[in-house]
């Protein structure tokens, strides 16, 4: 035995020790440890058999102290408190950093040709890739983006594995790495910038259960085939749907579909809007129709991704803008009030189009941010308000906060609405009628909380000038989030 063994035993008997004890319920404790071991097992005097015999256990042991994160940031608005943005930084850094060391071990791996069980190279791309996948989603659960080059590792650890299957006994992808791929692509093309924290958790559940059921393939599809994407493995990009923009020319591409995952979230819908009970295995975090109302969005983005109708052009000017629904209602019903400064605060208009915005924040302290919330501008005090729903969030900072707005109409009127129910009294609740747009063929339209919507019938009062009731009937849901809802509507000629 060497001198030098006894010292290499010292360095990771601590990390052993750690892996060995029972998970402790302090998040933050967990963490801090976790990363001060990974510094200590990336020292040069660490052997890679050392490093090696300490990547399972890191492996399960990261995964576990992530899902306790995920519960609080799935009850976090953005942007997060700089705690919590710190600790979910370190995270997104630490899982990614045991993805590389699986990485690193599967390149030698396949140099010395070894094919035991603890070394078989499709398990480790297996566990490298769902440790991707826990970093992209903790990575939006934070309001960020996908780490830089995190697509170039993950096409590379698919390829790597296909390539793997080719010189084996099987012609296929070893199934657990292409499950976990698949995770990667079904949740990116879910555009879950555009989701609560709440709804990722509950998507990501959805989606460890059935991604598997997406379709990979190298050949092009046909002009028939609808809702599929590409990828460039050697490109540091995330899906792209056919519909936004047309593959390149080149050789080894990949496409994906959701086409058959669109149609479980169909099925499971009509389980959810009717009296059946849940299916076994049920993801829990959200009510029924949360659930329902959230598959029905991204069931849209898997089976026809929509396509942009408007380019964006770059501007840079000053608004004003007011955030959530609430505080839209109280400030319209009453605009010329000295206090109303208090709902406002100022951002940058960086881009639009005829139909949105990306705003940064200038000035403020934006919270109780969320998307699909409903979101209110205008560049001065002469011009009215205009209404929009929050699309994508993104806080690479605490500091630094852009959204996307999608615009609904250019201006509102205060109301309150109640519908009629039989078997359920709801109380009257704050609403926005929206101006009919011939262009898009949209009558009159209400925004409104989620959940307001209940039946065909429903009571409108304004009140704002003169006392105005009348009875409404639903004519059409146009948009469900997790925040508001939109309808067109009528009213009612035979009022009952």
């Amino acid at each position: 035995m060497s001198a030098a063994e006894p010292n290499l035993s010292d360095r990771t008997a601590p990390v052993l020790d750690w892996l060995a004890s029972n998970l402790s319920t302090d998040a933050d404790l967990e963490l801090a440890t976790l990363v001060r071991h990974l510094e200590e097992l990336g020292r040069s005097d660490v052997s890679r058999s050392q490093l090696h015999r300490c990547l399972d256990l890191l492996h399960s042991r990261s995964m576990a102290i992530s899902r306790q994160f995920r519960e609080r940031l799935a009850g976090a608005s953005l942007p997060l408190t700089l705690g919590l943005h710190r600790s979910a930084t370190r995270l997104v850094s630490a899982l990614g950093k045991l993805a590389d060391g699986h990485a690193e071990v599967l390149e030698e791996v396949r140099h010395r040709l070894v094919r035991t069980l603890r070394r078989n190279p499709a398990t480790i791309s297996a566990k490298a890739l769902e440790l991707l996948g826990e970093q992209l989603t903790i990575a939006h659960l934070a309001g960020n983006s996908a780490p830089y080059e995190f697509w170039l590792k993950a096409h590379s650890l698919y390829v790597g594995s296909t390539s793997e299957a080719e010189v084996g006994n099987g012609n296929e992808t070893p199934e657990s790495a292409k499950a976990a791929y698949k995770y990667l692509l079904a949740f990116s093309a879910a555009h879950p910038e555009g989701l609560t924290g709440r709804e990722i958790c509950w998507l990501s559940d959805f989606l460890t259960s059935n991604a598997s059921s997406t379709s990979i393939r190298q050949s092009v599809p046909g002009e028939d085939e609808m809702g599929w994407f590409w990828l460039d493995p050697d490109q540091d990009t995330q899906p792209m749907s056919i519909h936004r923009r047309n593959p390149p020319h080149v050789d080894g591409l990949i496409y994906f579909s959701g086409e058959e995952l669109a149609r479980r979230a169909t099925s499971l819908i009509e389980i959810l809007e009717g009296e059946a009970s849940l299916p076994a295995g049920f993801h829990a975090g959200l009510e029924r129709s949360e659930a329902a109302t959230l598959l029905r969005r991204v069931r849209e983005y898997w089976a026809c991704p929509p396509r942009r109708e408007h380019s964006r052009r770059r501007s840079q000017y000053a608004v004003r803008v007011c955030c959530g629904l609430d505080t839209i209602w109280k400030m319209l019903r009453d605009p010329g009030l000295p206090h109303q400064a208090r709902y406002f605060s100022e951002w940058m208009v960086v881009n639009e189009s005829p139909t949105g915005y990306a705003i940064m924040q200038v000035t403020g302290n934006a919270n109780e941010l969320n998307a699909g919330m409903a979101l209110a501008l205008r560049r001065s005090d002469d011009e009215p308000w205009t209404l929009c729903v929050v699309r994508w969030i993104r806080t690479e900072t605490p500091e630094q906060i852009e959204l996307g707005l999608q615009v609904l109409a250019n201006s509102a009127k205060p109301v309150t609405v109640g519908f009629r129910n039989a078997t359920r009294t709801r109380p009257m609740s704050p609403a926005l009628v929206l101006p009919p747009v011939q262009a898009l063929g949209r009558q009159q339209a209400i925004l409104a909380p989620a959940g307001t919507y209940s039946a065909r019938r429903f009571m409108l009062v304004s009140d704002t000038n003169r006392l105005y009731v009348a009875q409404g009937r639903l004519l059409s849901l146009d948009m469900q989030t997790a925040a508001v809802e939109l309808f067109q509507y009528e009213i009612d000629p035979y009022p009952l």
